[in-house]
This record gives structure tokens, C-alpha cells and sequence, in this order.
């Protein structure tokens, strides 16, 4: 009865041994990621880089044209620098080169001031790809302006 004592003693202190190695294998250490589901056997799969959305730039060379009462006005308008630094001109026949000024490029929206014949002209527009339309504002008055892309840089 001693013997059989024994062994069933031992047979529980072998169950409980097991059970805590089988607990302890499972448990993630600092050096393994938690809940990847890999073995020592096989590697760890790698997830893929998260692809990094480019932000919008709209540096280049544009045709436009506004609406005006006197009939549509076209010229070019350049961007350059990146963001924070962009610089912005229209080339027009009517007036030379206007410098935009107070120039603020947010995502796809664009906005700044340029000095018409010595009054002040809101420029207002959205970029679409190599498309962009919006407004001139000057005073009470609003005029159409559209543009396409003509190259990058």
C-alpha cells in the first residue's frame, strides 16, 4: 500500500510538472511578439510595410483662365518650392508677372492675394489631379478661374 502511495504521489508531482511546463511554453516572453501565432519552427511572418500616402503636390506649370465681363483673360500660373516654402506668380499679358502673396497651399486648396492695377484680388482654388478651378474675387465681384497643368516642376 506504501508502494502504491508512492507512486501515485509521484504520478501527481509528474501531472502537475507537465502542466506547468505546458503553461509556461505558452506564455509570450519579452523577446517574442505576443499573439503572432508562430512556433520555434516556423518564422515569424513580417506584415507589410504600410503603404505611405504621397501628399498632393501642386508644383508646375498651369494655363488658366478667368471670366471676366471683358471676356475670358488667360495667362500662366507657376508654383514652385515645397510645403511650407511654395512661391506662386501669374504671368498675364494684361499686367506682367503678379507675385501671390499671403500664398497659403493646404492639401488641394489654394488661396493668396495678388495686386490687379492697384487693387487687391482674392485667389481662391481646389486642385484636381492636373485640373483646378475656383475664383478671383475682387471686391463684390467674382470671376470664374479654371487651369490645367501643362508640366511638373
Amino acid at each position: 500500500m506504501n508502494k502504491r502511495k508512492q507512486l501515485k504521489t509521484l504520478g501527481m508531482m509528474l501531472f502537475a510538472a507537465l502542466f506547468i511546463y505546458g503553461c509556461a511554453a505558452k506564455v509570450p516572453t519579452t523577446n517574442t511578439p505576443a499573439n503572432t501565432g508562430t512556433t520555434a519552427d516556423a518564422p515569424a511572418k513580417e506584415k507589410p510595410a504600410a503603404k505611405k500616402e504621397e501628399a498632393y503636390s501642386p508644383v508646375g506649370v498651369w494655363e488658366y483662365t478667368v471670366d471676366t465681363p471683358d471676356g475670358a483673360s488667360s495667362g500662366i500660373l507657376r508654383i514652385t518650392g515645397g510645403p511650407g516654402t511654395y512661391e506662386a506668380s501669374l504671368e498675364t499679358d494684361q499686367f506682367g508677372t503678379l507675385e501671390i502673396e499671403g500664398l497659403d497651399i493646404v492639401g488641394t486648396s489654394m488661396t493668396g492675394t495678388i495686386n490687379v492695377g492697384g487693387n487687391d484680388a482674392e485667389i481662391e482654388c481646389d486642385f484636381d489631379g492636373d485640373d483646378f478651378s475656383g475664383a478671383v474675387v475682387v471686391a463684390d465681384d467674382v470671376f470664374p478661374l479654371e487651369g490645367t497643368r501643362k508640366s511638373k516642376g
